[in-house]
């Protein structure tokens, strides 16, 4: 438990931190940023992907599709996020933790579904090697993210290059995506009180869970926000041992935090609320020259609480 909530954490410290850069991804330099932030966010999703139980250092490649992922909805938004990434490993080692060998040049990538076709942003980098994604800003450059439409397949079509042989892999989307139906976002919670979450869809099987509180933003000298040139920089992280990440073996719709679990989060800091995640990782395998590739088909909710002062 400690390692995973390892992990969570620094990943989610990742994406706090992408939050406060928005404005910095607008300038010049974007693209150039906007790229590196991919391999970030690609090296963070297979670190998560590790932790739910994909054995990537055998992996021959990645293949993920992801929908309202746990990490990403951070403000209340009606709009069904869809976001996707691909990467074939080589034996060249890189400079990144989890993305530890040399991506492979697949030639181009499109995912199909449902009569739509949209082709995934082809990164380079000279340590890491090639990268294929659809991230929306600030994790990347793409403009297109994929509508989520229940029980259907979503081809990744390859090319393929010299190195990598074309190849068409399958994964399906669930029946519905996961929805926390309460509390609701914004809703005030009494910190002295347990704290049920009840969510709706998703698939049968495993479900991660976490909980951590919400925390102040930093205020500058002047009493005024302490970010970047005079704006609202990233708000601060809580400690390491303040986010709970719960694994339930079904997907039983409820989880129930007890107060005395609020308590320890937020007693002692300056928190103001408490943010609730769910999130599932349906993985699958398919055979290739190279190796075993690993699919994800992911989703997941999350929701913003106050706490009653």
């Amino acid at each position: 438990m400690k390692n995973k909530a390892g992990i969570i954490y620094l990943v989610f410290t990742f994406f706090l931190f992408l939050l406060g850069c928005q404005s910095e991804v607008n300038s010049p330099d974007q693209n150039n940023l906007a790229s590196d932030l991919s391999y970030q966010t690609v090296d963070n999703d297979l670190a998560l992907m590790k932790d739910g139980g994909m054995p990537l250092d055998s992996a021959a490649g990645v293949f993920s599709i992801g929908w309202n992922e746990i990490f990403r909805p951070f403000i209340d938004s009606s709009r069904i996020k869809g976001m996707a990434f691909a990467v074939a490993f080589g034996e060249r080692p890189t400079d990144l933790p989890h993305f530890r060998k040399f991506g492979l040049d697949m030639g181009d990538i499109t995912i199909n579904y449902s009569g739509n076709l949209v082709e995934m942003y082809k990164h380079n980098h000279p340590r890491r090697g090639v990268a294929y994604s659809l991230f929306e800003r600030p994790f990347g450059n793409s403009e297109n993210i994929l509508e989520f439409i229940p029980n259907t397949d979503y081809q990744f079509e390859v090319t393929g290059s010299e190195n990598f042989a074309p190849i068409t892999i399958t994964v399906t989307s669930p029946s519905a995506l996961m929805n926390i139906t309460s509390p609701t976002f914004g809703e005030f919670i009494n910190p002295a009180e347990d704290l049920t979450i009840n969510w709706e869809g998703g698939n049968e099987g495993k479900v991660g869970i976490r909980l951590m509180p919400a925390l102040r933003p930093r205020r500058g000298h002047d009493g005024g926000p302490g970010g970047i040139h005079g704006g609202p920089g990233p708000h601060p992280t809580p400690p390491m041992d303040r986010v709970i990440f719960v694994i339930l073996e079904t997907n039983s719709g409820t989880y129930t935090f007890t107060a005395e679990q609020i308590q320890e989060l937020i007693n002692g800091i300056p928190a103001d609320g408490l943010r609730a995640e769910v999130s599932q990782m349906d993985f699958g395998e398919v055979e290739h020259e190279n190796g075993t590739l690993h699919t994800a088909m992911r989703n997941g909710n999350s929701i913003m609480m106050r706490i009653q002062q």
